[in-house]
């Protein structure tokens, strides 16, 4: 973890010296699934299960470029079956995308790309109970593809991510409302995410 911060650090630091560095913000939707993301407008958002905004910073623009980025994502509906009762509960993560770019045949205007790499994510809750329930650190990997569109001074990043959790968000063992929980009643956070970025 701290290996990974420091050399995030030093990426930033040594950014100015590269051919290419762009600030941006991005929001977007999270589903649980690409069958929730349909070609009616409406539907597509009310499948939501929540929503992330944030910064990231592109390095490189040549074949392979670097992505680092910071978001806050809502993830809603968050539930615990408690011996056949469900608890709903609310969940929020801190998500640091550290992703690697390969960019695609492009026009001037239209460049198309790839993107993979881990997601390391500090998940809370408002409830207390939840919260300490929850892990310092989980850690995901990213893949997913976008376009940069450039119009003039800023340039647009239509994007959708498959995200795979590869670590648990909750604790092996914990306790909530006097309930045990082990480790198979722990969860994972995959989900699919649309993106729109806008880069200066």
């Amino acid at each position: 973890m701290k290996r990974i911060l420091a050399a995030m650090l030093l990426i930033l630091i040594w950014s100015p010296n590269v051919s290419f560095a762009q600030l941006g913000v991005a929001a977007g939707l999270n589903f649980d699934s690409m069958s929730d993301i349909s070609g009616n407008r409406q539907a597509t958002f009310d499948n939501a299960t929540g929503y992330h905004v944030g910064l990231f910073y592109n390095l490189g623009m040549g074949p392979v470029g670097m992505r680092v980025g910071a978001f806050y994502r809502d993830i809603s509906g968050m539930e615990m079956d408690r011996a056949g009762v469900v608890d709903s509960f609310d969940l929020t993560m801190i998500d640091v995308p550290i992703d690697l770019r390969f960019n695609l045949t492009a026009t001037p205007v239209i460049r198309p790309y790839l993107l993979a790499g881990p997601v390391l994510s500090f998940p809370s809750s408002s409830d207390a109970e939840y919260d300490n329930a929850l892990e310092k650190v989980s850690v995901s990997g990213n893949v997913g593809g976008g376009i940069a569109l450039s119009l003039g001074g800023i340039t647009l990043f239509p994007e959708i991510r498959y995200v795979i959790g590869v670590s648990r968000f909750m604790k092996d063992k914990f306790e909530i409302g006097g309930f045990e929980f082990d480790s198979n009643e722990s969860q994972r956070q995959n989900s699919v995410m649309l993106r729109l970025g806008i880069g200066f």
